[in-house]
């Protein structure tokens, strides 16, 4: 966003005085959260290395990487805070990558910020307007889900009240919010986060919260394996907190397959010439080799109150279904593997491990990096449906014991750690969104009311605030 703010008006709230006058008593705050999701039918010929580029004000602010058409699948997030009050729409330009010559813009849609609805996520197929020669009706379409925000902050301590009701310990409202909020899940979930380790408290939310999701749950098998305010709240704190982590175990490897030419490809339908799966082969296990090396060398990399969540996790499990001897394994491999590691081998732009977009035949090896780290982290070797995979399986069974063994080191902190240094972020900001989830939910909070009083007080503090923001809203006019 560094690069916008010289091209636009700076954003002030309505009403703020000249320099030496005292701060606003309140702010207006815009963000934009965009999920670029898929493409549908893109024409081949002329877009053969298809990507996007989101502009604001015709300036250049993200992009995706390079995928294959006709339909393309990117399912990447990018958030875009404090807009500055000129930026009225955004821009997606579908580009091709060129091999020899520059990049090619192709198309493109436009959405206008006032066609959305504050706070609202929406996800919605945008029909592609052609750019360049030759002149076509069909450029297929861009699937996005889109959440903007245009919110008024105000001053922390109108919050107060609010803010303890929030962390109260025993998680009244943050249990039926995780019940209610559906399409709010990500801001909430990210609020949360933020105002629990502002307060130090964040060992309590996520144990708690994970406690109350096995005891819900019958089966081991899906285990955490449904997207939840739990696993998103975990989610968000393994990735806040675990960037020293990837780079002690994944972030070398993942350079070395960006830097290398040689595929890791097995897939028959999948390679020029079948003399290339060996060589491939070969260089896909020498990357895997290393990868567990560094992963297997970095438990002291680790976050000491993420390794305790995992001992919490063990123990909860282990008491609940004491005759599977793998659960307390698999519970931390579906956290540490499957929602940390394995998602940053596959998007390491995401994970800020790396600035440059990877190429095709990179991209396509650091999938098969993942798919084989996921198999090792599950003990489960490659069968029938993927026969070309085997050729892994000798890699998996040989490093089947070593994996046990660092899930269970990983879990080796049974005492709570001290908490990280409260982190420096807005409050005031994390308990407006979370008082405008409470606001869109006040009926549902009340008629939970006679069996969680706690929740009548919830939607009486909800009431005054919105009272007191529209009060600071008149004001600036």
């Amino acid at each position: 966003m560094a690069a916008v703010g010289p091209l636009c008006i700076p954003q002030l709230a309505r009403g703020a005085a000249g320099m030496g006058s005292p701060p606003p008593a309140a702010t207006q705050v815009r963000s934009l959260s965009l999920t670029l999701l898929e493409a549908h039918r893109l024409p081949v010929r002329l877009a053969p290395h298809p990507f996007c580029i989101i502009s604001l004000n015709q300036v250049k602010v993200c992009r995706t990487q390079v995928k294959c058409p006709p339909d393309p699948i990117w399912e990447e997030d990018f958030l875009l805070e404090d807009l500055p009050s000129d930026v009225t729409s955004f821009t997606i330009t579908l580009y091709t990558k060129g091999k020899r010559s520059k990049d090619m813009e192709m198309a493109e849609v436009t959405v206008e910020l006032d066609s959305l609805v504050n706070c609202e996520e929406m996800e919605e197929w945008f029909s592609l307007g052609g750019l360049t020669p030759p002149i076509r009706e069909d450029w297929g379409s861009l699937r996005m889900r889109i959440r903007y925000v245009h919110e008024v902050i105000m001053p922390l301590s109108e919050y107060t009240t609010f803010k303890e009701l929030v962390v109260d310990d025993e998680l009244h409202l943050v249990s039926v919010l995780a019940d209610l909020c559906h399409k709010d899940r990500m801001p909430l979930a990210s609020a949360m986060l933020r105002v629990f380790r502002s307060e130090r408290k964040e060992a309590l939310l996520l144990r708690e919260m994970n406690d109350r999701e096995i005891d819900r749950e019958e089966e081991t098998s899906t285990l955490f394996r449904m997207t939840s305010l739990t696993t998103t709240l975990m989610d968000h704190y393994m990735r806040s907190t675990g960037h020293e982590f990837l780079r002690h175990t994944v972030h070398d490897s993942i350079l070395r397959v960006m830097d290398g030419r040689q595929s890791c490809e097995l897939n028959p339908s999948k390679l020029d010439s079948p003399s290339e799966a060996c060589a491939n082969a070969e260089h896909l296990l020498s990357v895997l080799d290393s990868v567990v090396e560094s992963i297997f060398s970095a438990v002291d990399h680790c976050p000491k109150m993420l390794r305790y969540i995992c001992h919490c996790l063990q123990k909860k499990v282990a008491a609940k279904w004491p005759h599977d001897t793998l659960v307390k394994t698999r519970v931390v491999s579906g956290f540490i593997f499957l929602r940390l590691l394995c998602p940053a081998i596959l998007n390491p732009r995401q994970f800020n491990l790396i600035t440059d977009t990877p190429s095709e035949t990179a991209s396509r090896s650091l999938i098969l990096v993942a798919k084989c780290l996921q198999n090792l982290a599950n003990l489960v070797e490659f069968g029938a449906k993927e026969p070309w995979m085997e050729v892994v399986n000798p890699f998996i069974l040989k490093n089947k014991n070593r994996m046990m063994r660092f899930l269970d080191e990983i879990a080796n902190i049974p005492e709570e750690p001290e908490p990280d240094e409260a982190i420096v972020g807005d409050p005031a900001r994390d308990l407006a969104t979370l008082h405008h989830i409470c606001a869109v939910h006040k009926e549902d909070l009340l008629s939970q009311s006679n069996e969680m009083p706690i929740l009548k007080k919830v939607a009486t503090i909800t009431d005054m605030l919105s009272k007191h923001r529209q009060h600071y809203m008149d004001t600036a006019r």
